[in-house]
């Protein structure tokens, strides 16, 4: 494969430090078995890339933990694999996290010894199942400067962080950042290709130069000044934005329709995760399960209805858990009634408990509490 992989790990803002306090965001479990990380990273693999980089600042523990041996992407090899790039510790390091370009400046000497003439940047906050193959093909043969992975929108008053218009050619003529997308723009999902040579002297000209933005300080500057050229690369299958709780909790519902989860969990493209060996759910003689997600090493015997459940998950008897997420090891009481509430790992909601929330504004329950 012609690209080296650079996963971005983290985000820039604190939308989602609900679960970011003790973990990297790439971490956060999803879908009941998975990490936001597995889906970018298993696209690489199933892409031919070989060569990936994930960038991590801080609370990348639990991020190690679930990559371990990598194994389970065909990345444990002699050649290539995967490698952690977690920043360098100089008398003014700090954890703030500012922009792209300010995390690519610890990936410098790794993308120097790459082989490969292209590198393909990916944030592990966007979830799709696609291949970059022909997204690769689509920028050698567009000539331009670097290629933007995007959806066409339908429009709407939602700002995206990224936004482009463009021609027939699918070379972009403007682009915004924090812009709602108009009816047949692009909205840009975190995925650049560009040369492997034109990236490692943006790092260098550009962090010497105090920028740390990849968006706002190249592309668009460079883009305005007509010193860029874009391809914009249309990917028509489902994505997930995941940027704040309301997002979070939205792209973990919708995997209770079929249509998603036929886009997303493919027998052609897999999604690849850490194993855990559990036992089958246990389904008690009682209980009532209708439109869940579950996860292995369940015990259900209370009443679960449009909900995500993680691995070891129990459910008292009596208890109602509607529209709600909890995380793996986690025990809800008997008698209790949860609506629109995520349940953090190995959290305990006692018994007789009420929670109620929005699908906007979830109840959530920390990692580890009692409630």
């Amino acid at each position: 494969m012609k690209m080296t992989g650079i996963i971005f790990s983290e985000m820039y803002n604190d939308e989602l430090n609900a679960f970011t306090h003790d973990r990297n965001m790439a971490a956060i479990p999803f879908g009941g078995r998975y990490r936001l990380i597995d889906f970018t990273l298993s696209n690489m693999v199933n892409s031919g890339i070989t060569n990936v980089g994930v960038l991590a600042k801080q609370h990348y523990h639990s991020l190690m933990d679930h990559l371990a041996n990598t194994q389970e992407w065909d990345l444990n090899r002699k050649n290539g694999g995967l490698l952690l790039l977690p920043p360098f510790a100089t008398e003014n390091f700090n954890q703030i996290h500012r922009g792209k370009l300010d995390e690519l400046r610890n990936a410098l000497d790794y993308l120097q010894g790459a082989a490969t003439p292209y590198v393909l940047l990916a944030s592990a906050h966007t979830l799709c199942n696609m291949d970059y193959r022909p997204a690769l093909e689509s920028h050698i043969n567009s000539g331009c400067d670097i290629t933007v992975v995007a959806t066409k929108e339908a429009g709407g008053d939602a700002p995206f962080a990224f936004v482009l218009l463009a021609d027939d050619t699918n070379r972009a003529t403007a682009c915004a950042l924090d812009y709602p997308a108009s009816a047949g723009s692009y909205a840009a999902t975190g995925t650049y290709i560009i040369s492997r040579e034109l990236l490692i002297h943006v790092i260098q000209e550009y962090t010497a130069q105090g920028a740390y933005d990849l968006e706002r300080d190249f592309i668009q500057r460079k883009f305005n000044q007509g010193q860029l050229s874009i391809n914009v690369y249309e990917c028509q299958d489902v994505v997930l934005r995941i940027r704040n709780v309301a997002e979070y909790f939205a792209a973990n519902m919708s995997l209770t329709d079929i249509k998603v989860r036929r886009s997303l969990f493919r027998s052609d493209s897999p999604i690849y995760t850490k194993v855990n060996d559990e036992v089958p759910t246990y389904y008690g003689m009682d209980c009532s399960v209708s439109g869940c997600i579950i996860a292995d090493g369940c015990i259900i015997e209370g009443n679960a209805e449009n909900s995500v459940l993680s691995r070891g998950v129990r459910i008292g008897k009596g208890a109602v858990v509607k529209d709600c997420i909890i995380m793996q090891g986690s025990v809800v009481g008997e008698g209790a009634k949860l609506e629109n509430v995520i349940v953090d790992k190995w959290a305990t909601i006692s018994s007789g408990t009420e929670l109620k929330g929005l699908a906007s504004a979830p109840v959530i329950i920390r990692k580890g509490v009692t409630v």
